[in-house]
Parts: C-alpha cells; sequence; structure tokens
C-alpha cells in the first residue's frame, strides 16, 4: 500500500512539474550544467587543467586575445600537433648530394591580417651535424630564402635557429619565427637582398625600422613605401613555411607542435598567460556543483533536524538548541572565511565546512518553528497515546512534514554557497590548487582585464556565476510551489 501510494506521490510530483514554466526552465539548466560537469573529460581537454598554473604549457597560445566568433578581421589560429593527418602540413623525407633530409610544409590562409606568431616546435636526436633551412613561399610565387640555400652550397647550422648544439642533441627544440625574422641580422643577411631582388629599395629610415616590422613586412603587398604606411596593405592567399633538416649523419625528427597564433582564439579567447578561457569555465561547473550540493544538502539536512529535535522536546533543551543556533546565526560567514583563509592554507574543503558550519542555523530557526505547530495536531497526539517513541514521532510524523520545505531550502541555498565562494576567490582567498569562476575573476581583476578591455575574460565567468545562480532559484521555486500546498493556486 505504501509503495503504491509513493508511486502516486511521484506521478503526481513530476504531472505538477511538467506544468510548471518555471519548474521546466530550472530543471533544463541544471541538466545542462550537469552534463557538462559530468562530461568534460571528453569534450574539454584535461591537460588544460592539470597545467593550469605551468606557464611553459601554455607558451604557444595567443596572448589576451578575444573569441575568433566575436571578431571578423583578426588571423584565427592554426594548429597542427605531431604529424597528424592534415591540410595544413605536409611531410617528405629524402636525399640530395650525401644528404638524408626531412621536410615539413607548414600552410595556412590569410583573408585580412597576418598571425602574430609562428612556432616550429620538433622532438630530435642526432650524434652528427645538422643543417636546417627555413623557406618562405608567398601567395604571388615568390620565394624568401631565411637560412642558407643547401642547392648552393650554403648551409645553415640548426644552432643558428634553434640555440641547440650542432652536433648531437636529444630533446625537443622551439623556433619563434618572428623573434628570429624581427632582428637586424636576419634582416640585413635575407630580407633586405630579397627586397632588393624584387625591386624594393627602403629609404635609410625604413631599413632601420625593418627589424621591428619585418615579420608583418613579409606578408605585405610589395611596394617602395610599404613600410611607411600606417594601413598596411597585406598579400592575401596562402603561405607556405617549409622547414627542412638535414645532415650527412642518421638524425630523428618529428613534430611536437606547429602554430599560428592569430589574433582571436576558440569559444571564450585566452586571457595574459595564452589558457584557454572556455576550458576554465567548462570546468568551473565540476566544483560550483559540488560546493553547492554538499555546503546546501549538508547544512539544510542537519538544521532541520536539529530545528526540529528542539521543536518538539520544546523547554530548557528547546532554549538551550535554539540559543545555540542564534548564536551561529549571528555571526558573519564572510569575514570569518576570510580571517580563517589568511591564517591557514587556502582550502576549497575548508571553505566548504565553513560554510556548512555557519549555514545551518537559518534553517534550525525555521524548522523549530514548524515542529512547534506540527507537534500540537492531533495525529501527533494519537501516536503520543498509543506510545510510539519520541524518535518514532520525529522522523515519521514530524521530520517529513518538513521535508517540502528543506527540499525547496536545499535548492535556494545553492546559489548562496557557490557566490560565497566566488566572493573569497575573487578576493584571491580561494584555493589556488583549483580552477574556479572566482578565481578567473580574481585573475582578471590583477591583470587589469576590466582596463584594458579584455571584456571576455570578466564577462562570461561572471555570467555563470548568475546563470548558475538562477538555475537553482528557479527549482527552488517550483519545488517551493508544487510540494507546499499552501502556494497551490
Amino acid at each position: 500500500m505504501s509503495k503504491r501510494f509513493s508511486t502516486k506521490g511521484l506521478k503526481r510530483f513530476f504531472g505538477e512539474l511538467k506544468r510548471s514554466k518555471v519548474g521546466i526552465a530550472g530543471f533544463t539548466l541544471f541538466l545542462i550544467f550537469l552534463l557538462l560537469a559530468l562530461l568534460f573529460p571528453y569534450i574539454g581537454n584535461m591537460n588544460d587543467i592539470k597545467n593550469w598554473d605551468n606557464l611553459q604549457y601554455w607558451q604557444d597560445n595567443p596572448k589576451a586575445v578575444p573569441p575568433c566568433w566575436a571578431t571578423s578581421n583578426q588571423f584565427s589560429t592554426v594548429r597542427v600537433v605531431g604529424e597528424e593527418k592534415s591540410d595544413n602540413l605536409i611531410v617528405r623525407t629524402g636525399e640530395f648530394e650525401n644528404f638524408t633530409y626531412k621536410e615539413y610544409s607548414f600552410m595556412y590562409e590569410l583573408k585580412n591580417v597576418p598571425p602574430n606568431e609562428i612556432i616550429f616546435s620538433f622532438n630530435i636526436n642526432y650524434n652528427s651535424p645538422v643543417y636546417v633551412m627555413l623557406v618562405l613561399t608567398r601567395p604571388d610565387n615568390k620565394t624568401l630564402y631565411l637560412t642558407g640555400n643547401p642547392i648552393s652550397g650554403q648551409y645553415t647550422s640548426i644552432t643558428n635557429l634553434f640555440g641547440v648544439s650542432p652536433n648531437s642533441y636529444t630533446g625537443s627544440i622551439r623556433l619563434p619565427v618572428s623573434t628570429y625574422i624581427n632582428n637586424m641580422v636576419t634582416d640585413n643577411t635575407y630580407i633586405l637582398p630579397w627586397l632588393q631582388e624584387n625591386n624594393i629599395t627602403l629609404p635609410i629610415q625604413d631599413v632601420y625600422r625593418l627589424p621591428s616590422l619585418a615579420f608583418n613586412a613579409i606578408h605585405e603587398v610589395l611596394s617602395p613605401n610599404m613600410l611607411e604606411t600606417t594601413s598596411p596593405t597585406y598579400l592575401t592567399g596562402t603561405y607556405n613555411w617549409t622547414i627542412m633538416f638535414y645532415s650527412t649523419g642518421n638524425f630523428t625528427v618529428n613534430v611536437k607542435e606547429i602554430t599560428a597564433l592569430g589574433g582571436c582564439y576558440g569559444i571564450f579567447g585566452t586571457d595574459n598567460v595564452g589558457r584557454d578561457l572556455f576550458m576554465g569555465l567548462i570546468y568551473g561547473i565540476r566544483w560550483a556543483l559540488i560546493i553547492g550540493f554538499s555546503v546546501s544538502v549538508i547544512s539544510v539536512l542537519f538544521g532541520g533536524l536539529y530545528g526540529v529535535i528542539g521543536g518538539y522536546l520544546g523547554g530548557k533543551t528547546d532554549e538551550i538548541l535554539l540559543r545555540v543556533a542564534q548564536i551561529f546565526y549571528s555571526i558573519p560567514i564572510l569575514p570569518i572565511l576570510i580571517l580563517l583563509a589568511i591564517i591557514f592554507r587556502p582550502s576549497i574543503w575548508n571553505v566548504i565546512s565553513m560554510l556548512i558550519i555557519f549555514g545551518w542555523p537559518s534553517t534550525a530557526i525555521v524548522t523549530r518553528s514548524m515542529a512547534l505547530q506540527i507537534k500540537e495536531e492531533t495525529y501527533v497526539e494519537a501516536a503520543k497515546a498509543l506510545g510510539a517513541s519520541s524518535s518514532r514521532i520525529l522522523l515519521r510524523y514530524i521530520f517529513p512534514q518538513v521535508l517540502p520545505y528543506l527540499f525547496a531550502s536545499m535548492a535556494l541555498s545553492v546559489p548562496g554557497a557557490i557566490l560565497t565562494e566566488a566572493s573569497l576567490s575573487f578576493l584571491g582567498l580561494g584555493d589556488p590548487s583549483i580552477v574556479t569562476w572566482g578565481r578567473i575573476l580574481n585573475e582578471a581583476e590583477i591583470a587589469g582585464a576590466t582596463i584594458n578591455g579584455y571584456w571576455w575574460w570578466v564577462i562570461p565567468p561572471g555570467l555563470m556565476i548568475t546563470l548558475i545562480g538562477l538555475t537553482f532559484i528557479l527549482i527552488g521555486q517550483a519545488l517551493d510551489t508544487i510540494l507546499n500546498p499552501k502556494l497551490k493556486r
């Protein structure tokens, strides 16, 4: 009989929930957040989160750039990881004269402006001298050699480009191309002669300016005054960077990563370190739900049971329990949390514990007043007359009557817990070992994101906090309406 009653009760609850637009909206948002949190290992990149504080890990990402959907005239980052099959990378091997070579052709399409940087990263192993050739082929089919040309008998050691030993080395090597090109030696040796071959003779003042403009200049339409204009005309089309390793001995080389960094990145852009903010925002959902649920469920259940016991027992016991709850209720939680974060090492579990310790009194005070009314009901008096124990009366007759309030209270208390943790993290007192929305906002504040106009670093985490708060407010209102008969219309 009780099972049938329970089934009917669940059917009635879900039937009323389907008719509640507020409830449908709240639970839909909650399911979206829950799925994003659970599926992060599949839709996100856990390595990004594990290396959030590893600045070297992010060195090949563009710094403080907006999301690509928010800008129409920026170069979109092109990246090739490993020697995977890609339309942007062609790998060739072969021999010429006495040399064995391995050649990589990296291509990208320029539509408006050139990339901010091009970075070649390889893993290499050799025990005899290795040489390198770097060549750019532009859309107008003009070829620019940025090293010696081995066909002409000009050999450039790997040391010149990558700064490693010319005779033996095992490990990774990295070349930021703009750093190599925006250099007086490279410009005088390769770029100025190339311009002269194409009938471009720069004025003396532009020759001195070239080291700061060379990387962009090789993407421009060639003209005598190309460096003097404030609005350069870039040559659109496909650019092909070819880098070739060659040696008379044995060597192995493989692509680690090749990147053309643009002025935009991903869905939510990057911060000033180059971290992918989308990853941080999606991963932050997990901690928001953990904090919100753990604090609300434990504090509300404990507070509810505490208040019911005090209200039912009455007398001095009730008086003592009430005064204890009022003392905890009167203590401002945020200053206490700030003080504890300064004294002890910031930890998310310390924050959760403090929120639970100081979060139960409000529920206890309300459920106490409810228990005072319920214990005067006829069915409670009848249970006493039949000899039911106090624990049975509390758990079977009184506590179930306050459950509707507790369910609604749980949902409504989640946003407060999330917001409190975000406030602590924003003040720099959160757990530095985890990625939360409050921490992202704190790092944005330190970097002056608002002053510098990095809106994509500030608005999305703020919206996420607002949206998840709204989610549980909608759920709480729906539950309160469905489970509380006095609020039904």
